[in-house]
């Protein structure tokens, strides 16, 4: 039998006061959809889940006509999921919001949309989750519409100047003291410096200072910055650039000089790299000393 629940049960059910459960129906469009025979509404197993999500939604933060909004577009699947996972279920749920946010605003070219996003999703998950749950794959999904035309290059440049100052603010965050034991760099002809600063905005949450030369860095101006400040750490980042044997033999060299990291998808095949902000900051602060849990 299918079950079907009145305005008092699932109050009730879901320790939601009924005249809020009117509100929702009236003022938001969530409320029951089933009638029976007689013309009396009653509460769908989705109804009931649409419910329950909305209100996970607002006690997270979210305003109530933003979150009547969210769970309206969310399939019957999606509800259950987010019901049956519990916290972790809208954890996932807030990582998509933010991602769509990101992306609607670059369509939209509505920069506080976009900044307002990314930083939400960095007060909310810290640096190193909503890098690679929320902003990274919200770059992926842009460069894609850019690349089949659905935005311009316009949207594509506001996105990465929105998140960058999201990244930089929130790195001011978290004042480093004492002197950089850490370079981040881009290889020669990246133009990338995303990552970069994102990695550096979480090391600055660890409590290290570092040094950022940015893209575009020449492989002998790295060699000649190593040899003079001899850093403990040098993260390099290469996303689309494939460096030749005679760059790899140097950097290979340059990893006996001191702890070497390759970060991006711009590597050779075997090339050991990390794979997400996250694994990069705990390879690292193993390599500074950090004890990690």
């Amino acid at each position: 039998m299918h079950r079907r629940w009145t305005v008092g049960t699932l109050s009730e059910m879901l320790g939601i006061a009924a005249p809020t459960l009117r509100t929702w129906e009236r003022r938001y469009g969530v409320g029951p959809t089933f009638r029976t025979a007689g013309g009396h509404r009653r509460y769908t197993i989705v109804d009931a889940d649409r419910v329950a999500t909305m209100a996970r939604f607002i006690e997270s933060g979210i305003p109530a006509h933003d979150a009547a909004e969210r769970v309206k577009r969310l399939s019957p699947h999606e509800l259950a999921a987010i019901v049956g996972a519990g916290p972790a279920g809208l954890r996932a749920s807030a990582h998509e919001q933010a991602v769509f946010d990101i992306i609607e605003g670059a369509k939209e070219l509505d920069a506080a949309r976009v900044q307002e996003a990314a930083e939400k999703a960095i007060d909310r998950f810290g640096i190193e989750e909503a890098w690679d749950a929320a902003i990274a794959p919200a770059m992926i999904e842009i460069g894609l519409h850019w690349e089949d035309g659905r935005i311009g290059v316009a949207a594509e440049h506001l996105v990465t100047a929105c998140v960058l100052s999201a990244l930089r603010a929130a790195a001011h965050q978290y004042p480093t003291k004492g002197p950089a034991r850490v370079v981040l760099a881009s290889v020669e002809d990246e133009q990338h410096k995303l990552p970069v600063v994102a990695l550096g905005a979480a090391l600055a949450r660890h409590g290290h200072a570092w040094t950022e030369l940015g893209a575009r860095l020449p492989m002998e101006s790295l060699e000649q910055f190593v040899e003079s400040s001899e850093p403990d750490v040098v993260f390099l980042w290469s996303s689309v650039i494939v460096p030749g044997e005679e760059e790899l033999e140097r950097f290979a060299a340059l990893g006996k000089r001191t702890h070497l990291f390759l970060g991006g998808t711009g590597w050779p095949h075997g090339v050991a790299t990390s794979h997400s902000l996250t694994e990069t900051v705990q390879q690292l602060r193993r390599a500074l000393g950090d004890p990690l849990p």
